[in-house]
């Protein structure tokens, strides 16, 4: 039977190749994007949960999805999928929510009685904006070991790697 060869003792001080919790190394990891995206996207679920999710009683796709509305206005459904890469059933069923939260409001499309028009209404417009401002905040409290030119330049950089999707690159996908 073959034995396994002897673990390094590793300090308990985290190591620069070090993930933040667990103390594992990650190698080649490091070098990936995704696996950077994902590891950082740790911070900013954390982020959003607790200024945003917990105290306003929202998702990130709820947020996200009354931010756009209250910005464009106007929009359909349809479109709200196309943008997020998400199935237009989990739209669907993020607006439900908000609609039944008195935050939006469906209006027939009068052109294509099929589709619908999105609004904020008065209390959704105020609940996006406040929740809006906390967390750019939270975020930024957060993010307090990058400087402020850093986490704009983190923020365009993410901004333009996600314009670079394009039509056939987009897949549906539903959040589990």
């Amino acid at each position: 039977m073959a034995t396994l060869p002897p673990k390094p003792q590793r300090p308990r001080v985290q190591l620069p190749g070090e993930t933040p919790a667990g103390h594992l190394d990650e190698d080649g990891l490091r070098q990936l994007l995704g696996y950077q995206v994902a590891q950082a996207s740790v911070v900013t679920l954390d982020v959003f949960h607790d200024a945003v999710g917990k105290p306003f009683g929202l998702r990130t796709v709820e947020f996200t999805v009354l931010s756009l509305i209250r910005a464009n206005g106007a929009v359909s459904p349809a479109q709200l999928a196309k943008a997020l890469a998400l199935s237009p059933s989990y739209i669907t069923g993020a607006l439900d929510q908000l609609q039944q939260r008195g935050l939006v409001l469906r209006e027939a499309n009068e052109q294509d009685r099929r589709g619908q028009h999105l609004h904020a209404t008065v209390q959704g417009a105020a609940l996006a904006d406040e929740a809006l401002q906390r967390l750019l905040q939270a975020e930024r409290d957060a993010c307090a070991t990058l400087t402020t030119a850093e986490q704009l330049m983190l923020a365009e950089l993410l901004h333009k790697l996600a314009r670079g999707r394009t039509r056939t690159s987009l897949r549906r996908v539903t959040p589990a």
